[in-house]
This record gives C-alpha cells, sequence and structure tokens, in this order.
C-alpha cells in the first residue's frame, strides 16, 4: 500500500460514517415547531400517496407502558422496578434540599519523621534489595547452566546495580543507627 490509499480509505470511511449520521439524524430528529407529544404536520404531494405512511408511521411515539403495580414509568417510556425493602435492608434517606454541609473529621498531624523512624525505613527497604539480590544471583546461575549468555549478562548487570545501592543503603543505615540512637538518648 502507498502512503496515498492508507491516507484516503479512513479519510473515506470517516466521511461516510459522517454523512450517514446527519442523514440519520436530519430525518428522525424531532420537529422544531411541534410539541413532543403531537405527530409532525406533513406535506404530501398528490402524486405518491403511499410515501407518507411509512413517515407517520414513524414519527408517532410509543405509548407508555406500565407492567405492573410497582413500576414506574419514566420520561421515555421505560419503566424501572421497585423492589420491597428485605428485612436487613436499610432504607437510604432521602436527601433534603439546603441541607446543612457535612462535617469532615479532623486530619491527624503527620507524625515526625524521625531519624529512628528514617532508620527503620532504610532497614526494611535493605532487606528487601538483599532478597531481590539473592533472586538475581539464582536466575543468572540458572541462566547459565542453561547456556544462555544474554540473560546472564542482563542479570549480572542488574546485580551490579542492585549491590552498588546496597552498599549505599548500608551507609545510609549506619549513619542513621547512630542518629536514632542519639535521639534514643536525649528523649
Amino acid at each position: 500500500m502507498n502512503n496515498q490509499s492508507r491516507f484516503l480509505l479512513p479519510l473515506g470511511a470517516a466521511l461516510l460514517l459522517g454523512a450517514a449520521l446527519v442523514l440519520h439524524f436530519l430525518l428522525s430528529g424531532p420537529v422544531a415547531g411541534a410539541p413532543a407529544g403531537t405527530p409532525p404536520a406533513t406535506t404530501v404531494s398528490p402524486g405518491s400517496p403511499s410515501a407518507s405512511t411509512p413517515a407517520v408511521m414513524r414519527a408517532q411515539p410509543a405509548a407508555p407502558v406500565k407492567s405492573g403495580p410497582d413500576a414506574v414509568v419514566t420520561s421515555e417510556g421505560r419503566g424501572a422496578t421497585v423492589v420491597p425493602p428485605g428485612p436487613g435492608d436499610e432504607v437510604p434517606e432521602p436527601e433534603v434540599e439546603n441541607a446543612p454541609p457535612q462535617q469532615n473529621e479532623p486530619i491527624e498531624p503527620e507524625k515526625p519523621q524521625t531519624a529512628e523512624w528514617k532508620h527503620g525505613k532504610l532497614v526494611r527497604i535493605t532487606e528487601l534489595l538483599t532478597r531481590d539480590v539473592e533472586r538475581l544471583e539464582a536466575e543468572r546461575a540458572v541462566a547459565e547452566a542453561k547456556g544462555d549468555k544474554e540473560e546472564a549478562k542482563r542479570l549480572g548487570i542488574q546485580l551490579s546495580r542492585h549491590r552498588a545501592r546496597l552498599e549505599k543503603l548500608h551507609e545510609q543505615t549506619a549513619a542513621l543507627a547512630g542518629q536514632a540512637s542519639q535521639e534514643r538518648a536525649t528523649r
């Protein structure tokens, strides 16, 4: 396919769809001057009496039908079934106009991020990263056993990055451990 047909085919389809939608809404849309319940006035030429019959039948709205004593009819004529509440059901309160605004619960103030708290978080992150390093080492060993050198190389690069990050985390954890012990001593 050349570029012209790639462009013209979707454009033609979009134009055809647009024309079909415009014709649909023009032919089946409501008449602007008539009330909603009355059929539109049709002008029929004396030469074609059979052409007006489908248009009149199409323009008349369907009569609303109630399906039973518990049905509620909406403006479109569709019914909604009302189910009586069961023994465990809670009936919602009806909405009241101009109701007072609801009071929100107060937001708790943010807890201070102390050195002890940060140390605990770093210890948890270090544990998770250590677990990832062990998993990657096992995956690399499996890849080497299978002879998949590309996968083993990729896992080796990922392992080196994880180990570098793990070393930094150990340094930060040691520094925060000292700060956390100082905080405990000052309390």
